[in-house]
């Protein structure tokens, strides 16, 4: 194969800045025009979701291999697979590892899968699946012993932050003089909103100053019917047409109306600011696939936080720059499908909460310290620059 940087280097999910994969597909494009490399993009991009500084980089790639997606769709009505010779090739992978190169409508001399998954049982066509690619690249330790536990031997890049969007920086107020909590993720039971609304309750209870800000927007809402398995909360939320209502959910498990303040969705533009009024941040999750993006932007912006240790948070959390929630049951089990997640505790999720409150300078050196240390190691440029060269090797 000839020089591998400056080969087609081609992605196949779209590209967007309101997810993870989106993320990773965006900075290893950026990252890849920096060194002149040579990204191609099977799906148009969201373009709409990019800043504008993104946008403009983005959309002439995006423009330069119109047509790739139907030139494999013709080949493929016609029972035929597109081979791109000297091409590197990734491919999001689904949740069980699925489906095979076999399977997949094009391919190049060299095929990578990137995952990101959740379940821990994974059957005999998974890990075959998984085997059919020259390598497999993902995002978190615990993804990389799940894999090892099913023989798969994989590669480990952690995601990061751009510091041009998260960093630390001044609040300006917007929610008066109250202490801010912040939790964010798309609410579902994976993510621990209702171990969130269960320990804030208490907390505000105690401290009537405190406002819950939350980040609970859901793409995908059908997801937050999974709040149904939680222990904690007699009621779920409801999913309707219009999505989660979480201020609904919050009123019925006993949060009092202003004690929260219920963010949906953040821009790229608004997370700073955001953040940068909050005193605390606390994430309670029973699994996280990768390093948990949410809080690591909190970080970055000097936010202390409280992490659960498990799955993912295992690559993020430090005694000097975060808050720990050792307490960790293990999950209900449909054979081993949940094996290495954590319940945390709520009593030690209110503990950590009131020392935080207790403490501001300790939390306010622990928010220094989280911010110096994911602007240094977990960043997109070394993401992207890592993961370029762990595909091309």
């Amino acid at each position: 194969m000839s020089d591998p940087l400056h080969s087609p280097f081609i992605l196949n999910w779209r590209l967007t800045e309101i997810h993870g994969w989106g993320l990773v597909g965006v900075h290893t494009c950026l990252h890849l025009l920096r060194v002149g490399g040579s990204p191609v993009l099977y799906s148009y991009p969201d373009l709409n979701t990019m800043r504008p500084e993104t946008r403009a980089l983005l959309a002439p790639v995006a423009d330069a291999t119109r047509g790739l997606d139907v030139l494999v769709e013709t080949l493929q009505a016609k029972g035929q697979r597109l081979h791109i010779p000297e091409a590197t090739v990734l491919y999001a992978l689904g949740s069980m590892m699925q489906p095979s190169l076999g399977e997949q409508p094009f391919f190049g001399d060299r095929n990578i899968g990137v995952g990101a998954f959740t379940g821990t049982a994974l059957p005999p066509t998974a890990v075959s699946d998984a085997l059919s690619y020259s390598k497999v690249v993902i995002h978190s330790s615990f993804n990389k012993q799940v894999l090892a536990d099913h023989g798969v031997a994989s590669d480990c890049v952690f995601q990061g932050v751009d510091p041009v969007e998260v960093f630390p920086g001044t609040g300006n107020g917007m929610f008066g003089e109250r202490y801010i909590v912040f939790s964010g993720g798309k609410a579902e039971f994976r993510k621990g909103q209702d171990l969130v609304i269960a320990a804030f309750r208490a907390f505000h209870q105690r401290h009537p100053d405190a406002l819950l800000v939350t980040a609970w927007g859901n793409f995908w809402p059908g997801t937050a019917l999974s709040l149904q398995e939680s222990t904690v909360l007699p009621v779920a939320p409801e999913v309707t047409a219009e999505g989660v209502d979480v201020a609904g959910w919050q009123l019925a498990n006993g949060l009092p109306d202003g004690s929260f303040f219920n963010c949906g969705f953040l821009s790229r533009q608004m997370i700073a600011p955001v953040l940068h009024n909050c005193h605390l941040g606390i994430f309670p999750n029973r699994c996280e696939p990768g390093t948990n993006l949410v809080a690591m932007e909190a970080m970055a912006c000097g936010v202390p936080v409280i992490l659960s240790a498990n799955t993912g948070h295992l690559d993020l959390i430090g005694e000097d720059r975060t808050y720990v929630l050792s307490r960790q049951n293990p999950m209900a089990n449909a054979p081993e499908a949940r094996r290495y997640w954590g319940e945390s505790d709520v009593e030690e999720l209110l503990e950590a909460m009131e020392f935080a409150y207790q403490n501001r300078d300790d939390a306010r050196a622990r928010g220094k310290a989280g911010s110096d240390w994911v602007l240094s190691n977990r960043r997109w440029d070394q993401f992207a620059a890592e993961f370029v060269d762990v595909c091309l090797r």
